[in-house]
């Protein structure tokens, strides 16, 4: 019997942690497509309700749209390792390639983002 509990649990796993990978592949996407198209308000609403606060909307398209002016477009964006709960990325944009440190909440929304040098 623990043997199937503990087997049942392990299953059970497996079936989050590939879960989590989609949200995270798909939130990387959309960031990717509303960067590129300057899609402040669609970037906005991927946030999650605390870092809408705390960046406010004006906060996120001074982000935005001065990534944009300075590093181009995103091209790709590869997943590298994942630490801590901490999702890293090499992002390559037109003019450099830097990191990408990504965390999600629950409900998939971005809690945290930053861009750094390789």
């Amino acid at each position: 019997m623990k043997y199937k509990i503990l087997l049942l649990f392990f299953l059970c796993s497996f079936a989050v942690v590939a879960q989590e990978g989609e949200t995270y592949k798909k939130t990387t996407k959309a960031f990717q497509e509303n960067f590129n198209a300057q899609n402040v308000d669609a970037i906005f609403e991927m946030y999650s309700a605390d870092m809408q606060n705390a960046m406010t909307k004006e906060g996120v398209e001074r982000f935005v749209k001065g990534c944009y002016e300075q590093f181009g477009n995103l091209k790709t964006i590869m997943f590298k390792e994942t630490t801590e709960g901490v999702h890293r990325y090499n992002a390559e944009f037109d003019n450099v390639t830097l990191i990408m440190e990504l965390m999600l909440t629950d409900d998939g929304k971005i809690g945290e983002i930053q861009f750094q040098e390789l």
